[in-house]
């Protein structure tokens, strides 16, 4: 009985190493386990920058006023937008509160806020008209409510005639605008005499100069309606002596080169191409007429531009 018990615990020598060794190990696991978790909590959680919490406390800010509109019967609440306020305001010093109340988005609020960061300034009521996004109907409905702190204003508006008792010389007057009455030849204007017309500004002067270029020529005031955005009735200001002065030549141009014409999208210009590939040169624009690309509306203002020059 003796001799048994004292096999069961009897271990050679390769086994005592296994043991010492496996023990060795467990030891290391547990000493490493706790050597984590002592450093863990000496540790002092990671704080926020203060810059970074003031940024997220303002754009959480950001949200236009909504209300809950509560109805009766098992239907559930609808946020409904607020209306508008109107009120005084400087847009150089308002604050988001204000400016959302106006009825403005959180994202023209952040666009002001980055215009003024950036050391921009509204120097006149008229100036805030170029905020982006900004429709016709809220810009006339704010502009009678911006007031603008003489801080900011121009010295020419506050001193037109130049400081009282100084020798100042005057500075030349403001762009006059053209009378009623007026026509403007729509295919030789430049951007200067653009400007002159009553409702365009730079902005829309160089729209429109563009989209001349692109087109190649106007042969009709009323494409002007094809930009979109443009004043309402801006075509009677213009005339136009059609003139195409860069013609699309429909057999030697490339897709990439067609494509870019306003009348012209990527598969009527591959079709084009595809078509001189298959049957040789275009002779005549009728041609296309048997593609479903291309409707009778689109091979009639395609007209005057077309040259089957080879």
């Amino acid at each position: 009985m003796r001799r048994t018990w004292r096999n069961l615990f009897y271990f050679s020598k390769a086994d005592r190493r296994a043991v010492l060794l496996l023990a060795g190990v467990l030891m290391g696991i547990v000493l490493s386990t706790s050597f984590f978790l002592w450093f863990d909590r000496r540790t002092p959680a990671k704080e926020d920058s203060g810059d970074s919490l003031v940024y997220e406390r303002f754009f959480a800010g950001l949200k236009p006023d909504t209300v809950v509109v509560v109805r009766s019967g098992p239907t559930y609440g609808q946020p409904v937008k607020a209306k508008p306020a109107t009120f005084f305001f400087d847009p150089n010093t308002a604050d988001s509160t204000a400016l959302l109340r106006l009825g403005l988005s959180p994202w023209q609020v952040r666009n002001i806020y980055k215009y003024r960061a950036r050391g921009g300034r509204y120097h006149r009521p008229e100036d805030f008209s170029k905020l982006y996004g900004l429709t016709k109907g809220d810009y006339e409905r704010l502009l009678p409510y911006i007031r603008i702190a003489d801080k900011y204003k121009l010295m020419s508006d506050l001193y037109p005639h130049g400081l009282p008792g100084t020798d100042t010389v005057e500075l030349p007057p403001r762009q006059e605008k053209f009378p009623e009455g007026i026509r403007v030849e729509l295919n030789t204007a430049d951007t200067a005499t653009l400007k002159k017309i009553p409702g365009i500004g730079s902005y829309y002067a160089r729209r429109i100069v563009d989209y001349r270029n692109r087109l190649g020529g106007f042969v009709s005031v009323a494409q002007l309606k094809e930009m979109g955005e443009l004043p309402e009735n801006i075509g009677r200001w213009f005339t136009v002596s059609p003139a195409v002065h860069r013609p699309l030549l429909v057999n030697r141009m490339s897709v990439e080169v067609l494509r870019r014409h306003p009348y012209l999208n990527f598969y009527q210009s591959r079709m084009i191409v595809e078509h001189r590939r298959k049957y040789g040169p275009i002779k005549k624009l009728q041609a296309l007429s048997l593609y479903e690309e291309f409707t009778p509306s689109d091979l009639e203002r395609l007209q005057p531009y077309v040259s089957f020059e080879e």
